[in-house]
Formats: structure tokens, C-alpha cells, sequence
């Protein structure tokens, strides 16, 4: 019964979302890939980093660059899927009040953090909200139980900035958008970042430096992360490396996107550069088929494609 109403409730705010949508998506810049697709590229996907191709690194200074402007820019691939959308949040108090939250929090020092031995760049970084990195259930981040009070604090004072970045998920991807959010959490836990279960917040203080090239391969495979940064600064833009494009993200841009399939960093930036990116790892999936017995994107993909194998080596054989 709980999982109807959940569900009601969610189908209610998609309603409500997609009349907003015709008008923040009146006017867009609308892209379609012919050489790559969602599907693609979720096929290839691999939970471990590995270095890009040298000629995909040689080919960087011929992408193509997307400079901000006041209107959303859409990328799709040839199959339909949304690669990446930016679009002007319009919010500059919310802006505002991100970057002096970021500041207040450098009074309780963050751990520095690696996944698997990379070090993503030189930014002070604390994961927030809720993961299942190593556990058989959800829980707070190391880094978010260090300090507590202040980390809820945060969360709270950017509650409406959440519900913004929440509410673009739900315009362009709705099917994620319930089902990050159409089962609970452990007992006792709330989703402070929105429709996602945790966040990341970056500050680069006066001179930061690029990040490295990486996926984020601990979010989900089917899901979508979103960024916002804040400060003042110059550069940094984004680099897509499977699209092929560069992306200027300013103060106040919101970019929605699949970072756990797309290879990405950052260029070098010159100023005070901060960001806040929320994300769900897939371990959050895995606990929802332990706890509710929903099935897993992944499976029915592995499942799809040993299949089709093994289709074709049956079709080998008769050949022969």
C-alpha cells in the first residue's frame, strides 16, 4: 500500500513538473549525436576506471564548445537518450547562499578524498547524505557523521536549491526521477539532497586546479548526477569526452547528466571556483533488491545480452 501511495505521489509532482517544463524549455539548443547513443555507451559501461584512447586525448582541442548563454542546451544521442542538458538555474540568491554555506562549512575540515588510489584533483571535497559504499545498508558518509550538526545544517539551508536541481530531473528524465526516490531509505533516514540520496561539495579555493579525467563508476548505471557551482571565477569548463563537446558551466548553470558512462573533467579554472554535484550510487539499487525485491537494470542487461550470444553462437553452428 505504501509503495501505491509513493508512487501516486510521484506521478502527481511528474504532472506538475511537466507543465513547468513547457515553459523553462520554451526556447533550447537541441543536439543529437549521430555516432553515439545512451544505449551505447550503458553496454559498454564497466564498474573500473581505464584510460581514454590516445586518439580521443589528441582529438580534444577539435571538440566543440558550448559557451553559456540564457537558453537550455540539450544533447541526445541517436537512440533518443539524453547525454547532458544545461540550463540556467536563474536562482542567483540560491547561488549566493551555496557558495557562503561551502565557505562556512572550511571551519570543519574535510577528509581528502580518493576512490581506488586516483585523486580526482586538489579540491577540498565531503561526501554528504546517504550511501551503501561498503554496507549492507544504507548509511550517513564517513565524512557527513564527522560533523554531524553542521553537514545537516548544510543540507537544510540548500533544501530549496535541491528541490530545483530535483525538479529538472523530473522534466527530463521522470522515470529516474521516481525511481530514485519509490523506495525508503534505512529506518530513520531522509533524502536531504532532493531525489538523490547524497552529494559531493567541491571548493577550490582562490586558485583551482583541472580535475582529472574519470566516470563516476560507483553511481548508478541508469541513473543521472547534477551540478551546480558557485563563486567567481573563469575557465573550468567541462570536457565530455565520449560526446565530443565542452560545455562552459557559469555560476548558476545547472548540468544534468550521466556521469557515472561519460568520461569528464574539468579545464583549469582561475578564481574562486566551488560546485555541489548530487549523485545515488548504485548500492543503493542493490540494497532496495536485498530489502524490496526490485529488480536491477544491470541484471536484465547481462541477462539480454548472454542471450543474444549465445543466440548466435547457436546460429554459428547450423552454419557450419
Amino acid at each position: 500500500m505504501r509503495k501505491r501511495h509513493v508512487t501516486q505521489e510521484l506521478n502527481k509532482r511528474i504532472e506538475k513538473l511537466n507543465k513547468l517544463k513547457q515553459k523553462r524549455f520554451k526556447y533550447i539548443q537541441s543536439i543529437t549525436l549521430s555516432k553515439v547513443s545512451l544505449g551505447d555507451l550503458r553496454r559498454r559501461y564497466k564498474p573500473r576506471h581505464s584510460p581514454l584512447h590516445p586518439a580521443i586525448l589528441r582529438s580534444v582541442p577539435k571538440f566543440t564548445r558550448l559557451p553559456s548563454n540564457d537558453y537550455p542546451v540539450l544533447i541526445y544521442g541517436s537512440d533518443g537518450g539524453l547525454l547532458a542538458c544545461r540550463v540556467p538555474l536563474n536562482r542567483p540568491e540560491l547561488i549566493e547562499h551555496l557558495s557562503n554555506t561551502i565557505d562556512h562549512l572550511d571551519k570543519f575540515p574535510p577528509k581528502h578524498y580518493k576512490y581506488k588510489g586516483i585523486t580526482r584533483s586538489e579540491y577540498k571535497t565531503r561526501h554528504l547524505g546517504i550511501w551503501c559504499s561498503y554496507m549492507k545498508e544504507p548509511k550517513y558518509t564517513k565524512e557527513h557523521r564527522d560533523h554531524q550538526a553542521a553537514h545537516d545544517w548544510f543540507l537544510e539551508e540548500n533544501s530549496q536549491l535541491f528541490r530545483e536541481m530535483s525538479a529538472l530531473l523530473g522534466q527530463l528524465v521522470p522515470g529516474v526521477f521516481k525511481e530514485f526516490q519509490r523506495y525508503p531509505l534505512a529506518k530513520g533516514q531522509t533524502r536531504d539532497c532532493g531525489a538523490w540520496a547524497a552529494c559531493v561539495v567541491n571548493n577550490g579555493g582562490n586558485n583551482p586546479n583541472e580535475t582529472e579525467i574519470h566516470r563516476d563508476v560507483k553511481e548508478s548505471q541508469y541513473g543521472y548526477s547534477c551540478i551546480v557551482s558557485c563563486g567567481n571565477y573563469t575557465g573550468g569548463d567541462l570536457i565530455l569526452y565520449d560526446l565530443g563537446h565542452i560545455l562552459e558551466i557559469v555560476p548558476g548553470d545547472l548540468l544534468l547528466f550521466p556521469d557515472s558512462l561519460i568520461h569528464h573533467s574539468n579545464e583549469p579554472a582561475i578564481g574562486t571556483r566551488k560546485s555541489l554535484v548530487t549523485f545515488t550510487q548504485e548500492n543503493i539499487y542493490d540494497y532496495w533488491h536485498r530489502k524490496y525485491g526490485i529488480v536491477l537494470k544491470r541484471k536484465l542487461a547481462k541477462e539480454r545480452k548472454a542471450q543474444k550470444v549465445k543466440a548466435l553462437k547457436e546460429k554459428r553452428k547450423k552454419l557450419k
